[in-house]
């Protein structure tokens, strides 16, 4: 259960930034809007066990939040979104959902602007690992 309390509680981090804007969800219908809205995603990688016993583990999950403008209209405003989404899971960020608590070990990563079809998005990569005592 896990998986499923970090991606609520990045979901209700996610829509404490002003402005909020509207949020593709995975495996959810969307209707893209013609402004900037933003993708929300989840890449779950292996669990740490860091020490030996069934009792305790380390869920490494990457929220994978993709800013998404128009074209040609410049890059500021995806960036400062993207720079804001990154302060908003800074490095040392804790939250807790439903008994778990995770951590943002690291500084979020902006990756590289991407062209696709008429739209420009630019990936805000960030890395938790939770915490599962079970």
């Amino acid at each position: 259960m896990a998986i499923r309390e970090v991606q609520k509680a990045v979901r209700r981090h996610l829509k404490t930034a002003s402005p909020d804007l509207p949020t593709a969800q995975e495996n959810i219908p969307f209707e893209p809007p013609a402004t900037m809205y933003q993708r929300l995603q989840f890449v779950v990688s292996r669990p740490t066990d860091p020490t030996y016993g069934t009792y305790f583990y380390r869920e490494n999950i990457e929220a994978q939040v993709f800013i998404v403008d128009q074209l040609d209209i410049g890059m500021d405003a995806v960036i400062t979104r993207a720079e804001l989404v990154r302060d908003l899971f800074n490095k040392g960020l804790t939250l807790e959902e439903g008994g778990v608590r995770m951590h943002v070990l690291r500084t979020p990563q902006i990756a590289g602007a991407v062209v696709a079809a008429d739209r420009v998005i630019v990936p805000v990569l960030i890395a938790i690992t939770a915490e599962v005592y079970e």
